[in-house]
């Protein structure tokens, strides 16, 4: 897969997520996910996979199905892959290159946590959170980061600790 087809995918997707339009979502992915790539750069792969993610991710909001849901355990898995596809930054590329990796990764750190936080998995979240903050200082890692926190201490019992 090239730069161009990725785009296309990624803006369809997103049309799709935009509008709400779930069935034809749901068709994408099935039509991608049946494919077999071969991408001309590791960052491509990486975005591709991240996209899967999210669109998966949209789908299992759209279900409202339990923490168990197959869609919610494809976004986690797309995520986990995404991360590992991604290449590590060459500090000799150039800046934008670097920029390029470094957003990618905050995004896919961020998503996957989310995931993870709608599994229940409150404390597995917390490191990919702390990852997509000493990135770039992601304001949706350090606000979900917040929220998470906020759930776990709402969830001890000991009511007089809660407060930390």
């Amino acid at each position: 897969m090239v730069k161009d087809e990725l785009e296309e995918f990624s803006k369809l997707a997103d049309q799709y997520i935009i509008t709400c339009d779930h069935a034809s979502l749901a068709a994408l992915v099935e039509s991608y996910t049946k494919q077999d790539f071969t991408f001309s750069h590791p960052l491509y792969e990486a975005h591709y996979l991240y996209c899967l993610g999210n669109c998966y991710s949209k789908l299992y909001e759209t279900r409202k199905t339990e923490w168990y849901s197959d869609d919610l355990m494809k976004s986690v898995i797309f995520y986990r892959k995404a991360i590992h596809t991604l290449p590590k930054a060459n500090w000799q590329e150039h800046v934008n290159n670097i920029h390029a990796y470094d957003s990618l990764r905050s995004m896919i750190e961020t998503n996957l946590a989310n995931r993870l936080s709608s599994q229940g998995r409150a404390l597995c979240c917390i490191p990919h959170y702390d990852k997509a903050i000493s990135i770039d200082n992601n304001p949706v890692a350090i606000i979900s980061k917040a929220n998470n926190e906020l759930f776990l201490g709402n969830s001890l019992y000991d009511e007089g600790h809660s407060e930390y």
